[in-house]
């Protein structure tokens, strides 16, 4: 145990020294994580570096087994203008997870094991199907036809939950549980498998979401589907059109083009993504889609040692976002100082927000918003 002072966004009123295990606090909480997976040749590693800005598989331990992981950080201008007015020994973007998976399809249509233990821990599932003409690059099936791969990925994580489905069933039935609610209530999950329909994020009621949160249904949680188009795109109207019937977002990307963009400097990128017709680089767009459906948001801690963006979900109230940054701020929880980050800066710091009024207190039950700037006031 290491006496360190309060992490940033921190005011303890005990006079006691604050006393913090000896590591790393970004080990205390969990980090939102997508899962990205595709068929052969989809250009799905290709994406996922375009996205972390290297140029190939990220090193990883978990490259052995398949499985590439980047944390990236989202951008955000009030942690830049925040870090312009305290002059921080050091500035911190909220990060999202990316896996890049080789899911191959099992012979009987789901997904192999080696990839589902990582789907169900994700918190979004991307799927890139592929929407490029590329002779160099022949499709393993002849022919591109992005709707026909795309409902193969459907289907393929559709059979998935059907099986976990039905093997918890059938161990029900022989524990002679048929009258149990959760016996019941996956009747109607596999009956909404069987019609090929998503389970979705408004299925589950919420007794049903903690009954089933250990499923890790796969389509019960968002899915993005991306549209790689390459240099030549193929046909997306059916694609296009099915995504929309299943309720999801479609996402587009040019592929290798924007794979390369993303490896320069960034004082670099604008004229190329001008070329390519779009205003920022993927990261920037993606980022905001999958912060879009994770209905995650992003508050802020400011102060001389740090500046830091934390996400967390909508509406999460001020006690547990205390707890993002420390348990011990939960636990200790008193009330939390919260000031807009655009009045913080207006204002010029802490003293004169308190003084102007533009700090308020909230309790534990505040829903914290989008570029809150939080001042954790606690005692353990």
């Amino acid at each position: 145990m290491t006496a360190r002072g309060p992490p940033t966004g921190v005011d303890k009123l005990s006079a006691n020294p604050y006393i913090l295990p000896d590591i790393e606090l970004e080990n205390l909480w969990r980090t939102m994580e997508a899962a990205i997976i595709g068929l052969p040749l989809a250009g799905k590693s290709t994406f996922f570096s375009a996205l972390t800005g290297s140029g190939g598989p990220a090193a990883s331990p978990l490259r052995a087994r398949g499985v590439s992981v980047a944390d990236v950080g989202v951008p955000d201008e009030r942690v830049e203008r925040l870090t312009g007015l305290f002059r921080p020994k050091k500035t911190s973007l909220a990060v999202v997870r990316f896996k890049d998976l080789q899911a191959e399809l099992s012979p009987n249509g789901g997904i192999g094991a080696a990839a589902i233990a990582e789907l169900r821990g994700a918190d979004a599932i991307t799927l890139v199907i592929r929407a490029f003409e590329d002779e160099a690059v022949p499709h393993p099936m002849k022919a591109v036809d992005p709707l026909r791969d795309f409902n193969r990925l459907l289907d393929a994580l559709l059979f998935s939950d059907f099986e976990v489905a039905e093997r918890r069933a059938e161990r029900l039935e022989k524990e002679g549980r048929r009258a149990d609610r959760e016996y019941l209530r996956l009747g109607r999950i596999r009956e909404r498998l069987e019609q090929g329909l998503l389970l979705g994020r408004e299925f589950f009621s919420p007794e049903d979401e903690r009954m089933f949160a250990g499923f890790g249904f796969l389509s019960a949680k968002p899915i993005i589907v991306v549209a790689n188009t390459g240099e030549r795109a193929a046909r997306t109207n059916e694609l296009e059109e099915a995504v929309l019937r299943h309720g999801l977002v479609l996402f587009h990307i040019r592929g290798l083009a924007e794979m390369e963009v993303s490896q320069l400097p960034p004082e670099e990128q604008a004229e190329f993504l001008a070329d390519l017709g779009v205003d920022e680089p993927v990261k920037n767009r993606f980022l905001r889609t999958v912060y879009a459906q994770l209905n995650l948001i992003s508050f802020l801690t400011a102060g001389e040692d740090e500046v830091r963006a934390w996400s967390i979900r909508r509406d999460t109230p001020a006690v547990l976002a205390a707890g993002k940054i420390h348990s011990d701020l939960e636990r200790g929880f008193i009330r939390a100082e919260v000031v807009e980050w655009d009045r913080l800066l207006a204002v010029g710091g802490f003293k004169e927000a308190r003084q102007s009024g533009a700090m308020r207190l909230e309790g534990r039950a505040y829903p914290v918003k989008d570029g809150d700037v939080l001042t954790i006031r606690f005692n353990v």
